[in-house]
């Protein structure tokens, strides 16, 4: 399988460069997840969002938007803040963390060409207010084999992003990334999967769970990101698994000396390019994850499916996850749900999973895991937004008193 998952990325790679050679005259663009740095700009400073109650930063969008258009450099600042507390635990109620985030791109060669290129960047300082962070708080706390907040850890400073981003002629068609990147910015990626302002469960996120190779991000790699037609798209990737994301100088050397890495090729369908992409897509992905010596982790590889389509202002999704070993979280995870006004300030998403937690990963047969989770995200001013969160856990595979715990959260989110 790893040879087979290597082979058809060479493939692709080949296809994207033809595809260039054929045809310059389509103006799409790279399709990544509404957490990227590109996006989250974009989502920053949407002119219909909500300014009920203060417009003070207005200007400061507004020179931001110039000094783009200078000098091809923009940037971001958020603080994150959000709180857990459950009904049954295993261990401590409460769980509380915040992110600070610097984000931004700088355009340096040719911007706003067919060939432009700039640096990508964002710097983090993820910390806890509790015991656990969120990112602990599921398993330690709550007892539920997972991620009830994937981002959300105790990591301190951090470079999640340092990579440069190449449009190759045919005015986008084709986009590369090189650097320190995070795998979730581009493999299965749908509208609601931001662990910033969407869902909080991995589930209802990249692979369902059912991702191998433990979700590297600030770690070495390389993404082709290829629009083969107006309807289909495909997107190839090879990333380090033993990079640290605090130390991530050292990303060099265990890519190019351990080479233990893991591989990603997806297709895609939405019926009206990019323009469609976030709001009607379908798209099936495969990965291949290597054995980790240090890590004493196995290889594995899987496949991960996705549907979701905006009819009015109702999106719908179904998603899925089957993976065999490879440090995933769980051997099948299916996802349903729907999201509401998404393209609004304000929204809300509804979902339910089922997922079997991998013996392999956790090192104990453990019983299937029901959850349902339910945000509804307040554009509450400008650059303020406030989302309430409700999850509910049957049968957390840790908890062997409760079948049942109830989570209530409240996520804080102030940008500029």
């Amino acid at each position: 399988m790893k040879f087979a998952i290597s082979l058809l990325i060479a493939l692709l790679l080949f296809v994207t460069f033809q595809g260039v050679a054929q045809n310059d005259a389509d103006t799409l663009k790279d399709f990544t997840g509404p957490a990227a740095v590109g996006n989250q700009l974009i989502n920053d400073s949407r002119p219909n969002r909500a300014t009920r109650f203060w417009y003070a930063l207005d200007s400061l969008d507004k020179k931001k938007e110039r000094f783009y258009e200078r000098t091809g450099f923009i940037a971001g600042v958020d603080y994150n803040s959000q709180i857990m507390a459950a009904t049954n635990v295993i261990g401590n109620t409460v769980g509380a963390s915040g992110v600070f985030r610097i984000y931004g791109k700088w355009n340096m060669v040719k911007p706003g060409t067919n060939h432009e290129g700039g640096l990508i960047f964002k710097v983090e300082n993820r910390h806890r207010y509790s015991d656990n962070a969120l990112r602990e708080y599921g398993p330690l706390d709550v007892g539920y084999a997972g991620f009830m907040q994937s981002v959300y850890n105790n990591q301190s400073w951090r470079v999640t992003n340092l990579y440069w981003r190449q449009v190759l002629g045919g005015q986008d068609k084709v986009v590369i990334y090189a650097g320190f990147v995070d795998i979730t910015d581009w493999t299965d990626v749908y509208v609601v999967a931001s662990p910033w302002q969407s869902f909080n469960n991995l589930v209802f996120a990249t692979g369902s769970g059912a991702l191998g190779g433990g979700y590297p991000d600030g770690s070495f790699g390389v993404m082709v990101n290829a629009w083969l037609t107006e309807q289909f798209y495909a997107t190839a990737s090879i990333v380090d698994t033993n990079g640290d994301p605090t130390e991530f100088w050292k990303g060099f050397e265990s890519f190019f000396g351990d080479f233990e890495t893991v591989k990603t090729l997806e297709v895609g369908y939405t019926p009206n390019g990019l323009s469609s992409a976030f709001f009607k897509n379908a798209h099936i992905t495969f990965w291949q994850v290597d054995k980790r010596a240090e890590g004493g982790t196995p290889n594995g590889w899987g496949i991960i499916g996705s549907w979701s389509w905006l009819y009015g202002k109702y999106l719908p999704f179904v998603r899925f996850g089957w993976a065999d070993d490879g440090l995933s979280f769980y051997d099948y995870s299916i996802s349903a749900g729907f999201a509401y006004n998404i393209i609004g300030a304000s929204n809300l998403g509804v979902g339910i999973n089922l997922n079997k937690p991998n013996s392999s990963t956790f090192g104990l047969d453990l019983d299937t895991q029901y959850s349902g989770e339910f945000f509804y995200k307040w554009q509450a001013t400008h650059h303020s937004e406030l989302t309430p969160n409700l999850q509910l856990i049957g049968n957390p595979a840790f908890n062997t008193n409760d079948n049942f715990s109830v989570v209530f959260g409240l996520r804080a989110r102030v940008f500029l």
